[in-house]
């Protein structure tokens, strides 16, 4: 495997606008590696410690400022994401990703990397899905308290099996659950059993029905985890579902030095 980007991948990207010029953008990383326990832990401590009680008590609290915007979360819903949301901006630029009309968050959680995308001005409008409808709550609750709601949409969704058939994107990013790192998560049976994507069926899932929601020339990046996963297993999904597997690009920490995690890049 090696780090790699194609400047070619977004020549005809529908709406591309050009991205913010990656030597001019400062990531505001929170954790140096995909599951940076030790600093995601004392980060989480800090966040729950100012919650937020607008008309009474809320489980909902303050998890993250992105460029002004407000991101509330819930404790049972801190996942790898709260990281993704910082890092996702550097990574497009890195793919030379532009801006697009309508971006769309898979196992968005509470929306980390979207709105992490959207505050930064990587896209007009945001759609979010997750299996869990508690966690989709959370996100939409963020978007009330920001204005947004005429820009933002969430679907409680079993990967894209609740999605309406007009739903169209041009960027897709995704973080989804990879092994069983969060056992008191509990997200249902099956391939969702217990958090984590059994043998990777719900990738399966995804790759095989996501083109139907493609704009044409839209791009998906998963973030994965070197430790666990084969690029090229996801590479015949992504051929199986009519998508065209583009690169894969290797995660960096502020050091510049490879952090376990890459990006899987596709075209459809």
């Amino acid at each position: 495997m090696s780090q790699s980007h194609d400047a070619s991948i977004t020549q005809g990207l529908p709406h591309e606008i050009p991205a913010y010029r990656i030597d001019a953008y400062v990531p505001e990383r929170q954790v140096d590696e995909m599951y940076g326990v030790g600093d995601l832990a004392r980060l989480i401590g800090r966040k729950l410690r100012r919650r937020v009680r607008p008309g009474g008590a809320s489980p909902e609290v303050v998890a993250a400022n992105y460029a002004g915007l407000i991101v509330f979360d819930r404790r049972e819903q801190h996942w790898a994401g709260l990281a993704g949301g910082r890092d996702f901006p550097r990574v497009l630029n890195e793919l030379e990703i532009g801006r697009c009309r309508r971006l769309f968050e898979f196992c968005a959680g509470p929306g980390y990397i979207g709105y992490g995308l959207l505050a930064n001005g990587w896209c007009e409008s945001l759609a979010l899905s997750d299996i869990d409808a508690e966690s989709i709550a959370t996100a939409m609750r963020t978007a009330r308290y920001n204005g947004i709601e005429h820009r933002v949409t969430g679907y409680a969704s079993d990967v894209l099996d609740d999605i309406p058939e007009h739903e169209r994107w041009d960027v897709v990013v995704a973080n989804p659950p990879a092994f069983e790192s969060h056992p008191d998560k509990q997200l249902g049976e099956g391939e969702w059993d217990r958090g984590f994507d059994t043998n990777w069926n719900v990738r399966r899932r995804f790759y095989m029905s996501v083109k139907a929601h493609m704009n044409p020339g839209g791009v998906v990046v998963m973030a994965e985890n070197l430790r666990g996963s084969d690029p090229d297993v996801f590479a015949e999904m992504i051929r199986a579902g009519g998508g065209e597997p583009r690169a894969v690009h290797v995660g960096t920490d502020v050091q510049g030095r490879a952090n376990g995690v890459y990006f899987q890049l596709s075209v459809w």
